[in-house]
């Protein structure tokens, strides 16, 4: 079969084009370092974005409306949220000067807050909490908006946009020398629940119902132990944030790769965190785990709490989930599984997490053109009777309904397209497997769950055989590890797939996430490398595409660094 020629323009979001898609194709290898570097050349050709990457399309619309409307000075930009503690995150975080660069703390004075209203229909009227900063300190402040996911969605901001004309102004002026925590700030409206939000909730419950390992616990789940938040993101730093209230005293234990905003929000919490990267079936994992609690133990301490995905992105290890879930009733520990990745489809950690937290913008929605977050809160476990009022008593709706209404009704596809995800995934891995036992070819190694030690992991909490859902497997995300960065290069700058961020949409998304990610972070690529994550690997998220497709278009890319990798040796 020829290969398929990938027409969208750089920039463009994955087809079908509509407004609020959350991809855009960027291809080549150093157009994905461009990215992260903030080439200003490269963001002016983007039409789509990540959201979570900083304010665009419709948000940057409405940014600038405000901006107007404010008499804000040209110098300065503006991130817009709807829940008011985003003004004491800001102040926090533009003034740490443990993780902020010098040039990028912002001056008190300089942090201005203001807050507006807008009426985005006749029963709902929104207030919007505006953080305004120096664009030359931009980076200590658009911090809140990427690695804490609350910022508002492009679906809200169009909303905003269609009722601008009734905009009003508060009469509050506040700036990071002031106090504003909420009793000092205009009492906000947040966004309204609706029967969109309950349809997910219930949706989800569903899901995490399906051939449970444990039929008890499965049982016991309703709505209300769902959590719904813009991102998953959000539902990251929400759930952190009602921990850490609980069990202040505490580190928090990382285990193995995880995603990069995940990683920065634990490294800079008030505790800090204790990393264990290899988490392989060759480590010394649980060995060293023990020892450093047993430590804490003897000094009076435990950890706040244990963080793990599963598996985890991108290098598809699988933590022994049942050996981790001992030491935590041991030395008194909740466990946080976050199970993108593997997906409710496939797998129930019920049985062993005390919380569950999942992007449900990935396979569950599956379309790419809305955001989510959720948090499941099973009430069989130990910490339930104490999180459980806090973030219900906590909890203010920032997620805009639109957003829950799509993402329900895309979710009802969700196990026939994790079907083919599972199917199409396992077939590209065999193949690329297969490369990796050649020793003329450049692949190096695989990383899916199947081709690795830690699959004794992932089979223990895989789900059983269903007639709806006959084969559960081990989702869409896999990783190729190359022999060298040119060979990785020239292999994915002849992949004729969507190449940029973001996984488990209807089309193959590949994407260079060790080096476009992190090698902008010298010492921590060196770390990452220690347990596995390369900057020569390539990350893909398979999608529906047909598998003779999918494997014509890879076998192509792979013999294209076949030939570059005969060159070079010919060459030495």
């Amino acid at each position: 079969m020829p290969v398929k020629v990938i027409t969208t323009e750089l920039g463009h979001s994955l087809p079908p084009e509509q407004p609020h898609n959350i991809t855009f194709h960027i291809p080549g290898w150093e157009t994905a370092k461009a990215l992260r570097r903030g080439d200003p050349n490269l963001l002016s050709k983007l039409s789509s974005i990540y959201p979570r990457f900083g304010p665009w399309c419709e948000v940057r619309q409405l940014s600038t409306a405000l901006h107007k409307a404010l008499s804000l000075p040209e110098t300065y930009g503006l991130i817009i949220f709807v829940h008011p503690d985003s003004f004491t995150t800001a102040q926090r975080y533009s003034s740490d000067g443990k993780w902020r660069k010098p040039e990028h703390l912002v001056p008190p004075s300089d942090l201005w807050f203001r807050v507006v209203e807008i009426p985005i229909s006749s029963e709902d009227k929104v207030r919007l909490y505006i953080t305004a900063f120096p664009q030359k300190h931009a980076p200590g402040v658009v911090g809140t908006w990427q690695n804490y996911g609350c910022g508002i969605s492009s679906r809200l901001a169009a909303a905003c946009l269609a009722h601008l004309d009734s905009l009003a102004i508060l009469p509050f002026t506040a700036t990071g020398a002031d106090d504003v925590s909420l009793p000092n700030i205009p009492e906000p409206t947040y966004l309204p629940l609706t029967e969109a939000h309950t349809g997910l909730k219930s949706r989800i419950v569903e899901l995490a119902q399906r051939s449970p390992l444990d039929k008890e616990k499965a049982n016991l789940l309703s709505p209300e132990n769902v959590f719904l938040y813009p991102t998953g993101m959000a539902a990251v730093w929400r759930l952190h944030n009602a921990l850490i209230t609980l069990r202040p005293e505490g580190e928090i234990v990382v285990l193995g790769s995880v995603f990069h905003n995940s990683y920065h929000l634990f490294e800079e919490s008030p505790n800090g965190m204790k990393h264990f990267g290899s988490c392989d079936a060759k480590s010394n994992l649980f060995d060293e785990l023990e020892k450093y609690l047993e430590g804490e133990k003897q000094k009076g301490g435990r950890p706040a709490y244990c963080f793990a995905e599963f598996p985890s992105n991108p290098i598809l290890v699988s933590v022994d989930l049942l050996r981790l879930r001992k030491l935590a009733d041991k030395y008194d520990f909740p466990i946080i599984i976050d199970d993108t990745i593997g997906s409710f489809a496939n797998i129930d950690v019920l049985p062993v997490a005390d919380v569950i937290v999942t992007s449900i913008t990935k396979s569950l929605s599956g379309y790419a053109n809305c955001m989510g977050g959720s948090l499941l809160l099973p009430p069989s476990t130990p910490l339930s009777p104490s999180l459980s009022p806090l973030l219900t008593t906590t909890f203010r709706n920032e997620y805009f309904h639109p957003d829950a209404s799509l993402l329900l009704s895309n979710s009802q596809s969700y196990l026939a397209r994790s079907a083919t995800l599972n199917s199409n995934a396992l077939s590209l891995a065999t193949y690329l497997n297969s490369e990796a036992q050649d020793p003329s070819s450049p692949v190096k190694a695989v990383f899916y769950p199947p081709f690795l030690d830690t699959k004794p992991n992932y089979d223990a909490v895989m789900r059983a055989p269903t007639p709806e859902f006959p084969n559960p497997g081990y989702g869409c995300l896999l990783a190729v590890d190359f022999e060298s960065l040119d060979l990785a290069k020239t292999f994915y700058d002849n992949l004729s797939v969507y190449q940029g961020p973001h996984l488990g949409a209807h089309l193959t998304l590949a994407f260079p996430f060790n080096d476009a990610i992190w090698g902008v972070e010298p010492e921590a690529a060196e770390y990452l490398k220690t347990f596995g994550a390369n900057p020569e690997q390539v990350r893909v998220s398979v999608g529906l595409e047909s598998e003779e497709e999918l494997i014509d278009t890879f076998k192509y890319a792979v013999e294209k660094a076949k030939g570059e990798k005969k060159r070079l040796t010919s060459q030495n």
